[in-house]
This record gives structure tokens, C-alpha cells and sequence, in this order.
């Protein structure tokens, strides 16, 4: 170790306050305002218009998730089916006394 050099103050190095931390900052701001630009242009633009339809299917639920939906808010069990399987078998029994 060299003769009046204090090792005490090289660490923690600190990047607050510093040019790099500035330059960081600076960075960070174009990269979230850039992004926030391009949603923007997505969002109300007219020429995105087709990309936003073409992409929509994939937001929108399948029909069966959409249908056992309104089932459980109606208040209707969810049905596996095996369960349906076995109420259709017992509905086409011929030695049941409705039929």
C-alpha cells in the first residue's frame, strides 16, 4: 500500500451523484418516453388500425371458458364430461319408468 493513500474511502464506490448516474437517469428517461410515445401512436392511430384487429383474437376468451362463465355466475355447477356422459347414458335407459 502505498504511503498516505486512505483505504478506508474506496468502498462502497457510490454511483449517486455522478456523471455515469446523470447519464443513467438521462437513459432511462428517453427509453420510458419513447416507450410511452410508441403506445401512444398504437393506441390512437388509424394506421394500426388491421394490426389491432388481427391481434384481438388472441385477448378474447374461447367460447367454452365464456359459456362455463355465465354458467357459474347463474349459479349452475360446471359439469366435467363424464359427469354429462353418465346423465345422457341414464336418460337413454329404456327400463326407467318416464319413458
Amino acid at each position: 500500500m502505498a504511503i498516505g493513500v486512505d483505504s478506508s474511502k474506496w468502498k462502497p464506490r457510490s454511483l449517486k451523484g455522478t456523471p455515469a448516474a446523470k447519464a443513467g437517469y438521462i437513459i432511462s428517461a428517453c427509453v420510458l418516453g419513447s416507450g410511452f410515445m410508441v403506445g401512444a401512436f398504437y393506441q390512437f392511430s388509424g394506421l394500426t388500425k388491421n394490426l389491432r384487429k388481427n391481434i384481438e383474437p388472441v385477448y378474447e376468451d374461447p367460447i367454452e371458458v365464456v359459456e362455463r362463465k355465465q354458467l357459474i355466475s347463474i349459479g349452475i355447477t360446471p359439469r366435467s364430461g363424464d359427469q354429462i356422459r353418465k346423465l345422457m347414458e341414464e336418460e337413454n335407459r329404456p327400463d326407467l319408468p318416464d319413458k
